[in-house]
């Protein structure tokens, strides 16, 4: 895939299926600043790891919530790179919780990071890509959840709905730009954002992997694949649309 030489911001990187991210795009030449929250200490670990994969990488410290964070982080890297070619919107908080107990504190929160902080980053990245006459690629994690629903899960599908429902209306604003703009919907994947729920309850893993036709939940690595693809030059005219990597799990009704 066509990704070499290729600026790349990640939010949400320092881990899980946004590390898998970076490193994918590093090793396919990409120049990738790792994101974390402020309070986080896990980037420059990250940052480490792709240089001594003969990769590049460096790590910027941005809140994504913060409107004023996150355009301070885009034009530090114009700065330095001259450039912006891809931002994948990966950033997003999970607190599984019935709905009764999910207060306005943990409400806020949830939208704060999963729905506004993509809307800034994507908002402020195609403005200045637009400004510097780049044909850019932004790129939303979103989730299986944006269509079906979850017990435990109220206000996160909530916010993945809201994040598709984005990523087309920034397709149609941008497209005479040349910007495209894509998600990708993601299924079960075994990240910190779920792995204590499934360590306190190993039956409910296992249904979920004997729902999936391939036997097997996605892999942090098989989410990457898929925003690589929508981040090459390949898929230049791809805009628009979600593309599910969920085992084939959310067909399987029966």
């Amino acid at each position: 895939m066509q990704i070499a030489g290729k600026v790349a911001i990640v939010t949400g990187s320092s881990r899980g299926i946004g590390k898998a991210i970076a490193k994918k795009l590093a090793n396919l030449g990409a120049v990738v600043v790792i994101n974390q929250e402020p309070t986080n200490s896990l980037s420059h670990k990250v940052v480490s790891e792709i240089i001594q994969d003969g990769g590049k990488a460096i790590c910027y410290d941005a809140d994504v919530s913060n409107k004023k964070d996150v355009c301070e982080m885009i034009d530090f890297v114009i700065q330095k790179f001259n450039r912006l070619d891809i931002m994948v919107a990966n950033a997003g908080i999970c607190p599984f919780q019935e709905y009764q107990e999910i207060d306005e504190i943990t409400l806020n929160r949830v939208i704060d990071i999963n729905q506004k902080g993509a809307f800034y980053c994507a908002q402020y990245a195609a403005q200045r890509m637009q400004f510097l006459n780049i044909k850019g690629r932004l790129i939303f994690t979103s989730s299986i959840s944006a269509v079906f629903g979850g017990k435990l899960q109220v206000h996160y599908c909530g916010t993945k709905g809201a994040v598709n429902q984005m990523m087309k209306s920034f397709a149609i604003a941008l497209g005479e730009c040349g910007i495209t703009s894509n998600s990708i919907q993601v299924g079960t994947v075994i990240t910190d954002i779920n792995k204590e729920a499934f360590n306190s309850n190993p039956e409910l893993l296992d249904y979920f992997i004997a729902r999936t036709p391939l036997g097997r939940l996605a892999t942090p690595i098989d989410i990457a694949n898929g925003v690589c693809f929508y981040a090459s030059d390949e898929a230049s005219c791809i805009s628009g649309t979600s593309l599910t990597i969920d085992g084939g799990m959310s067909v399987n009704l029966q």
